[in-house]
């Protein structure tokens, strides 16, 4: 089978594993409202560099099924090589192991099952990351979720992750503060 033919990927590093999973894309026929800006993902690396590899994933719209919201570019990825090179691209770890891993939505679940540290947002950037024990802090601004309770509910069944719900940028840094030093 394909399974047995291809070696096993271990992504683990030195320091412990923190994945930043963003996106930036048309939500509900509106503009980006629930992401990680260019300024609060440098703010969020300054701050966690020493003590994380982090790992940044932002998937490519060829690389994950359409949900029929446009994906726009934040020009992050370029931004990042020369910013912060010391943080792991998923784009590159999927481009440098393609011989090795399936896909990659398995690629991600790789690198996760290793993870215990997640910021993520809004939609299924959260979810997957949800899926996973350790920490989740999410920042979603708006969303049907909220008046759900989905964040206390739904969300934390998903894998008894523990689920830090950040309305604004201000309450995703002061959990960073409490959970991730």
């Amino acid at each position: 089978s394909l399974h047995d033919a291809l070696p096993i990927c271990i992504f683990v590093y030195n320091k412990p594993t923190l994945v930043i999973a963003n996106k930036y894309n048309i939500e509900w026929g509106e503009p980006p409202i629930n992401y990680l800006s260019i300024e609060m993902l440098d703010a969020v690396i300054v701050k966690l560099k020493h003590k994380y590899q982090i790992i940044y994933n932002r998937p490519l719209s060829s690389q994950i099924v359409s949900d029929n919201s446009e994906i726009l570019d934040l020009n992050e990825h370029v931004w990042l090589k020369s910013t912060h090179p010391d943080v792991i691209l998923m784009n590159d770890l999927f481009a440098d192991n393609q011989s090795t891993i399936t896909s990659f939505n398995h690629l991600q679940m790789l690198v996760y099952a290793n993870c215990e540290h997640f910021i993520s947002v809004h939609g299924g950037t959260a979810a997957l990351a949800s899926c996973f024990e350790g920490t989740n802090i999410i920042l979603s601004k708006r969303g049907i979720e909220h008046a759900l309770g989905e964040y206390n509910t739904i969300i934390p069944a998903l894998s008894g992750a523990t689920i830090l719900h950040a309305k604004t940028e201000l309450e995703l840094m002061h959990f960073l503060t409490t959970h991730y030093f």
